[in-house]
């Protein structure tokens, strides 16, 4: 996805989000849309690699996920002043890998390449909210756990030959993992405006394996907004 792909994507979900309103009659959800950056590390560096001896030869191994998420989400209250969030979040990741020469296991040699790819990202949280009190602003607090499914990575960039001549090369990698879990807690406060919920908290996500996470443990600043009846009405 291009630049402009991730520009047309963002305007359908504003189009989504203007919506929502028309799409929640229920007075047992609230409906909307949220948003979040990270406030902690979200990229990962190896270091330099090089193709062949020399200068000019050498570049970047990073992998990190772009610094923002968005997506519709959705409350389902519950008495007592509790709520279910689902809903779901789309982020973007990209590699930029430089690597010398290379044998597979299957006695394939891999002179050198050098690419940057793309992928596409999909978080799914299931949250369980309580929301301490009745007033127009009020904190809550939330727990649960968050499911990943990870886009193959696709890309451009150069592969060196048996002379160790570049040559133009496309990079396909697909995810080792279907799902990655991550143990998700969050904080934050819920302002009442009219028929709209404005929800800002710090979201913290633990990824439970380490392995290929541009980051394991995230710290991310969230901002929703939901259309629908207020939690408190569902107290008892």
């Amino acid at each position: 996805m291009s630049f402009s792909g991730d520009y047309r994507y963002l305007v359908r979900v504003g189009f989504l989000a203007a919506l929502l309103p028309y799409l929640a009659p229920a007075q047992w959800v609230s409906v909307g849309v949220t948003g979040g950056v990270p406030i902690s590390p979200h990229a990962q560096n190896s270091g330099q690699g090089c193709l062949v001896p020399g200068p000019g030869t050498c570049g970047p191994n990073d992998y990190l996920v772009k610094p923002y998420a968005i997506g519709p989400t959705a409350d389902i209250h519950l008495p007592w002043r509790f709520s279910v969030e689902v809903g779901f979040l789309y982020e973007r990741f990209h590699k930029d890998v430089t690597q010398g020469l290379t044998v597979s296991r299957g006695g394939y040699a891999n002179f050198g390449e050098q690419y940057s790819a793309s992928a596409d990202g999909w978080l799914f949280p299931f949250l369980l909210k309580y929301t301490f009190g009745r007033r127009r602003i009020v904190p809550f607090a939330e727990a649960g756990a968050t499911l990943r499914h990870q886009g193959p990575f696709d890309g451009q960039g150069i592969q060196l030959d048996y002379y160790e001549q570049p040559q133009p090369a496309s990079a396909h990698i697909e995810s080792p993992k279907d799902l990655d879990v991550a143990i998700t807690a969050g904080a934050g406060l819920r302002w009442r405006i009219w028929a709209v919920d404005i929800s800002p908290e710090i979201r913290f996500r633990h990824w439970t394996s380490p392995f290929d996470q541009p980051a394991q443990n995230e710290a991310m600043l969230m901002l929703g907004f939901t259309f629908g009846p207020a939690p408190s009405r569902k107290t008892r």
